[in-house]
């Protein structure tokens, strides 16, 4: 068992001793202290402090208060910061924490000033800066700031204040001897949490202009921004060069958070930017940029230009290949394809920024089609958006094309809702098949050739831009088929019975050799000028009108067989005039019914005794009852393949 000597025990007691007459006299001026400092040196070291680390003049409210435990600190009332051009900045209240030594001998030094729910109400972007950047002002000796659960927002023309953000905490912290600071801020917008922390290692070189080491990171959910390079103000403006990095895995969450509506209804999900930032004032530029979005790679340079009346980027980029499947095909039709999109286009973001972007591509897929070669460039400018195709390998051809899309100038819609279009497009040895599918959702044509589009038109909707569209449309195809129709077969069923009309056209196809049409189109209506098909077996030869807008056919045509049925040699080829009638995806084929009777000789005798008894009324009425066709139920036949 240990055993303390007589020496020892009289060492612990002069201890014990001497630490209660210390914690005795601590306590006393705990006690004391508010008693002995007056009230004005308090308010006169609290208020050179605030305005020291703030950069802001300060008006206190109420008596101060000095506390000693748990720490010691001294708290103020409300705190008003005046601010010019009718922004304000208060505090509800203030506390100023304080060194113990110095106040035991009656001198008051602040370690650090929190401002306790401040609210800052812009009217401008002026202030916002002025505040962020006086404490950076300040040299080394002066307090550390805190915020606690802050907020800010702008007030409108007419004195109506609306919340930007909400419930601020953050830190300033002076490190490396006072030369540089760390600042952490977490703050709530849009309902989303986000935290942002800076890292600068000479703030007075920063404000002197010379370039200094700064870190900064910015996160929210699952959205992550880093830059590390250098940073100085230079003429009251920011000048940077870095590395910048950009992460988040929805960019479509992004944009809905920053209030921007994603131009396509598909894709926009993981997102990638990284490159080297260099920034002076107003413009900022990013080159060896990488993007990556939806597992899309690209390369290239980007530039922004913020001093003018709207943001403008610029930028090329390159890919190896892309994958446009994820923003869906583009469809003008509903989901049903029978008619056109009756959703009201809104551009007004178009309206926001100004955009020159360039990019090219060795291949790109959309869904089934793949396009290689591809060349494009977007061009935006004063709300007006323009696409040019330069070169694309599509559809198994080549294709130029360019589109220009605008909203509705005043004078067209107050709201500004709809848009102003005009396409033209040049489409060379294309399969003709899934280009007019994609283009107008139209499934008739098999087969190889050429298209070309020039069309203008405005409206609230695809269906108003449909109704007036002017300009043409021409075609030319060889080699392949119109699907859903045996013309050929038709037209041998009248050699042997004419005035079986035929039977139901519909099913089915009819190959051609040669295809050669033109179109003109006035406010949604197509006049079909000429539109003919040779083949082997059929000749076809169509004119008359078709309504865009209401996706229907109104034609006339004549077919004609190239030469007769076999064991029908001494017959004349059939030469058969027709209508066509109804919705262009599945239209109503009607055979001329006096040319059925011309062709028969059976009826001769009896058209010849009606028309000497009752004239051409009767005669039309007997044709027609001879040659009536009932309405079939429509034929469902899956073409074959070429």
């Amino acid at each position: 068992m240990l055993k303390h000597g007589v020496p020892t025990r009289r060492t612990l007691l002069i201890a014990l001793a001497g630490s209660c007459a210390v914690a005795a006299a601590i306590l006393v001026a705990a006690l004391a202290l508010p008693l002995v400092i007056p009230a004005e040196e308090l308010r006169r070291a609290a208020t050179q402090a605030i305005t020291g680390t703030t950069g802001q003049r300060v008006r206190m409210s109420g008596e101060p208060t000095l506390r000693l435990l748990p720490y010691p600190r001294l708290t103020l009332g409300k705190a008003e910061f005046p601010l010019p051009q009718g922004q304000s900045l208060d505090a509800e209240s203030v506390e100023a924490r304080l060194q113990l030594w110095p106040l035991l001998f009656g001198s008051v030094e602040v370690s650090d000033v929190t401002l306790n729910r401040p609210t800052l109400i812009l009217t401008g972007a002026g202030a916002l800066s002025a505040i962020i950047l006086a404490p950076v002002l300040g040299d080394k000796d002066l307090p550390e700031l805190r915020v606690r659960r802050g907020t800010i927002a702008l007030r409108d023309e007419n004195g109506l204040t609306r919340e930007l953000v909400s419930n601020i905490s953050g830190s300033l912290d002076r490190i490396l001897d006072g030369k540089g600071i760390a600042v952490v801020v977490d703050f709530d917008w849009r309902e989303k949490t986000v935290s942002t922390k800076l890292l600068m290692e000479d703030t007075p070189a920063f404000m002197a202009g010379r370039p200094t080491v700064t870190r900064a990171s910015l996160s929210a959910r699952s959205s992550q921004g880093s830059f590390r390079g250098e940073t100085a103000l230079r003429r009251d403006s920011l000048a940077a060069e870095g590395n910048l990095s950009l992460k988040t895995e929805s960019l479509r969450d992004v944009l809905a958070w920053l209030g921007i509506e994603a131009p396509t209804t598909g894709g926009f999900g993981a997102f990638g930017l990284a490159g080297q930032l260099k920034a002076d004032g107003p413009q900022i530029g990013l080159t060896k940029a990488a993007l990556e979005l939806d597992g899309n790679r690209s390369e290239g340079a980007l530039l922004v230009k913020l001093g003018g009346e709207r943001p403008l980027i610029q930028g090329t980029l390159a890919a190896d290949s892309l994958d446009l499947t994820p923003y869906g095909r583009m469809r003008l039709t509903d989901a049903g394809g029978r008619e056109w999109d009756r959703h009201t286009l809104n551009l007004a973001a178009l309206e926001r920024f100004d955009l020159d972007l360039r990019l090219s591509a060795a291949s790109a897929t959309a869904e089934n089609t793949r396009i290689s070669t591809l060349a494009a460039s977007a061009v935006l400018s004063s709300g007006r958006l323009a696409l040019a195709l330069g070169q694309a390998r599509i559809w198994g051809g080549r294709i130029r094309a360019s589109a220009v899309l605008s909203p509705r100038p005043a004078t067209m819609a107050a709201d500004r809702s709809g848009a102003v279009v005009r396409i033209e497009a040049d489409c060379a040895d294309v399969s003709l098949e899934p280009a007019l599918d994609d283009i107008a959702g139209f499934r008739r044509l098999e087969g190889t050739g050429d298209i070309t589009v020039s069309l203008e038109g405005s409206g609230r909707s695809i269906q108003d831009i449909a109704q007036t569209l002017t300009g043409g449309f021409s075609i030319s195809g060889a080699d392949g088929a119109l699907v859903g129709f045996d013309v050929a077969q038709v037209l041998h069923r009248i050699e042997r019975r004419p005035l079986s009309g035929g039977g139901d056209p519909r099913g089915g196809r009819t190959d051609f050799t040669t295809l050669d049409g033109k179109i003109t189109i006035e406010k949604g209506r197509a006049d079909v000028e000429s539109m003919r098909l040779e083949g082997k077996r059929v000749r076809l030869a169509l004119v008359g009108t078709a309504s865009i807008g209401m996706r229907d056919l109104d034609l006339k045509g004549k077919a004609a067989l190239v030469a007769p049925a076999q064991g029908a040699a001494d017959q004349v080829p059939a030469d058969l005039p027709f209508v066509v009638q109804g919705p262009w995806d599945s239209p109503l084929v009607i055979a001329d019914p006096q040319s059925l009777l011309q062709r028969s000789g059976a009826a001769q005798p009896l058209i010849e005794a009606v028309r000497s008894r009752a004239g051409a009324a009767a005669v039309r009425g007997i044709i027609e009852s001879l040659t009536r066709v009932p309405d079939p139920t429509p034929a469902v036949t899956t073409a074959p393949a070429n």
